[in-house]
């Protein structure tokens, strides 16, 4: 066992005993554990106050991440849900500076996350564009170049490629509100251009390690963050 190894075994055994000591909360708790909740959720790049009082917005906010993570969004906090804000992934640089705050969905739902630059113009929740980040630079180190083509998008955005899809003049793209872009955590990458490229398989091998899944049948460019 290397010394790595070691440390990664040692932090997920504390992460298991600390979780198993997490009470369940729900809408209407308040105190210490709420607060440890709702700055979880704030470092995941959720907008809501860590004031220690389970209200509506952090009901949104649990929500929104439950969905993110396949979890059952019923807001309820859990085992399985203090395990996912817990856990981590391979890498978790710095969150990229120039954040901003906006409307996203999930399921149709609203709820307002932070946003910050992946490159090219585009977003990503904070989570997500930290390891997206991460996982670029270790790409480019095996001599893979990744980039950021449509990241985040707004209801606007989607509406339109929703509409070209329906007059068969643009690829598929999810009904306006149900479209992970719409929640921050979603990316199509340029720099694969197949699935039979050095590159995708590079992220076959690698993404996961990162939190990035290929969850789209025929686009082998698109990649979600599960956390």
């Amino acid at each position: 066992m290397t010394a790595v190894s070691a440390a990664q075994r040692t932090a997920q055994t504390s992460f298991a005993a600390v979780a198993a000591s997490d009470p369940t909360l729900r809408q209407g708790a308040k105190g210490a554990s709420v607060t440890q909740l709702q700055n979880l959720l704030r470092n995941k790049g959720y907008n809501i106050a860590a004031d220690g009082d389970f209200g509506p917005k952090t009901t949104a906010a649990v929500k929104s991440f439950q969905s993110s993570r396949g979890l059952t969004a019923d807001g309820i906090v859990g085992p399985k849900t203090w395990a996912a804000l817990r856990g981590g992934v391979v890498s978790n640089p710095g969150t990229p500076a120039g954040g901003k705050q906006v409307t996203a969905y999930t399921n149709g739902r609203p709820s307002t996350i932070t946003v910050v630059p992946v490159g090219n113009g585009q977003y990503m929740r904070a989570d997500a564009a930290r390891n997206f980040k991460a996982m670029q630079a270790a790409a480019a180190k095996a001599g893979v170049n990744l980039s950021a083509t449509s990241g985040f998008r707004t209801m606007e955005q989607q509406r339109v490629l929703y509409q070209k899809y329906l007059n068969g003049t643009g690829n598929l793209a999810a009904k306006p509100g149900y479209s992970n872009h719409q929640n921050g955590i979603s990316m199509d990458v340029g720099g694969i251009g197949s699935y039979s490229s050095k590159a995708f398989n590079w992220m076959k091998n690698n993404a996961a390690k990162y939190g990035f899944q290929n969850d789209v049948r025929g686009e082998y460019w698109h990649w979600t963050f599960k956390g």
